[in-house]
C-alpha cells in the first residue's frame, strides 16, 4: 500500500476530533484544517500530544485564496469533508447553508486539482422525504425532498460531488447521518441538555417522547465514516445504529444514570410542528458492505456520555 494522506475538514468539531485517532491508527498521514490557532492546541491536547504523522492548517474553508495553497502543498489522497453549519438551532434554515454549497465546491475542485482521489462528504437524513418515516429510510429506496434549507443544500452539494467525482473519474461516497451523541456535543441538544439539567438538580422538560428516532453515539459515527473512506464503497450509505428507540425511553435511561428520574417530565412541553413519527435507518449497506457493527447498546453509551459530562461538572 503506497503512501495514503488526508484532509479533514470540520476537525475541530463533534465529529471531526473522533475521527482523527481511527485515521492515524488506519495508516493516513492527517492534515486537519482548523480555523484557528486555539482549535489547533484544543485537537492536540484531545490526541494527547504531537504525532509525527498529525499536522495541522490554520485557514478558512471559505477563503479558496488560502486553501487552494495548502492542498498543492500536501498534495492529499483523501478528503473527509465533515465542515458545515451545525449550530444548534440555527443551522436548519440558516442562510450559511447557502454558502456552504460553493465552498464545499470550490474545496473538492481544488482537491480533486492537487492530485486528490477519494472524497467522502457528511450528508444527513433531512435529505429524506420526512412524509415516508413510517418505512426505513433507505438509500435507494426513499424519495429525496428536504423539508430544511439544511437538507436541501446537503443535497444540493452531494449532487454536485458525484457529477464532479464521475467527470474527473475520482471516488466518492456520501454518508447520511442520523441522530448522534456522546462526548463534546453542544450542550443545547437533546441529550447533552438533559444530562447538564439532570446532574444539576435540574428538572428538564420534554414532549411526550413517542417519538422514534435512530441513535448512534458520535465515536460510531466517527469510525464508520474513516471506515467508508478507507474503503471502495461509493454512493451513499447511511450511518445509523438502525435501531429505534423513543425519545422518552432515552431520557429514561438518563434520568436513571444520573439518579433523578423523578426530573424527567415528559408531556411538559408540545412536540414541533410537523415532526416526523419515526426516522429509522436503513443499515443494510453499512452491514453488507462497509461491515460496520456497533457492540455497545444505547444504554452503555449513554452511560459514557454522562460520566463524561460529570467529569466536566455537568
Amino acid at each position: 500500500m503506497g503512501s495514503r494522506s488526508v484532509l479533514v475538514t470540520g476537525g475541530a468539531g463533534f465529529i471531526g476530533r473522533h475521527a482523527i485517532g481511527y485515521l492515524l491508527t488506519r495508516g493516513f498521514k492527517v492534515h486537519v484544517l482548523m480555523h484557528s490557532a486555539r482549535s489547533q492546541e484544543e485537537q492536540r491536547a484531545l490526541q494527547g500530544g504531537v504525532s509525527k504523522e498529525l499536522f495541522y492548517h490554520t485557514a478558512d474553508l471559505h477563503d479558496t485564496d488560502t486553501i487552494t495553497p495548502i492542498l498543492r502543498e500536501i498534495r492529499a489522497t483523501h478528503l473527509l469533508h465533515l465542515a458545515w453549519d451545525a449550530r444548534h438551532g440555527v443551522f436548519w434554515n440558516s442562510s450559511e447553508n447557502l454558502d456552504w454549497i460553493v465552498s464545499s465546491k470550490l474545496l473538492v475542485n481544488a482537491f480533486i486539482e492537487a492530485g486528490g482521489e477519494r472524497i467522502v462528504g457528511a450528508g444527513t437524513c433531512a435529505e429524506y422525504d420526512w412524509g415516508t418515516s413510517d418505512q426505513w429510510l433507505d438509500e435507494k429506496t426513499t424519495p429525496i425532498k428536504p423539508f430544511s434549507l439544511y437538507g436541501q443544500c446537503k443535497y444540493a452539494f452531494r449532487k454536485s460531488l458525484f457529477t464532479v467525482a464521475e467527470h474527473h473519474k475520482v471516488s466518492a461516497a456520501w454518508g447520511r447521518i442520523f441522530f448522534l451523541f456522546g462526548p463534546h456535543e453542544g450542550p443545547k441538544r437533546l441529550v447533552s441538555s438533559a444530562i447538564i439539567s439532570l446532574l444539576q438538580g435540574q428538572p428538564f422538560d420534554a414532549s411526550t417522547g413517542d417519538q422514534l428516532r435512530d441513535f448512534l453515539h458520535v465515536d460510531d459515527v466517527a469510525r464508520a465514516f474513516v471506515a467508508l473512506l478507507d474503503s471502495e464503497v461509493s454512493g451513499d450509505i447511511n450511518i445509523a445504529s438502525g435501531q429505534e428507540s423513543s425519545v422518552a425511553e432515552v431520557l429514561t435511561i438518563l434520568g436513571r444514570l444520573t439518579g433523578r428520574p423523578e426530573l424527567i417530565r415528559l408531556g411538559a412541553k408540545p412536540k414541533q410542528p410537523n415532526e416526523p413519527p419515526r426516522l429509522v435507518a436503513s443499515v443494510r449497506r453499512l452491514r453488507q458492505e462497509l461491515g460496520m457493527t456497533f457492540s455497545h447498546s444505547l444504554e452503555e453509551r449513554l452511560a459514557e456520555t454522562v460520566e463524561w459530562w460529570r467529569g466536566r461538572g455537568g
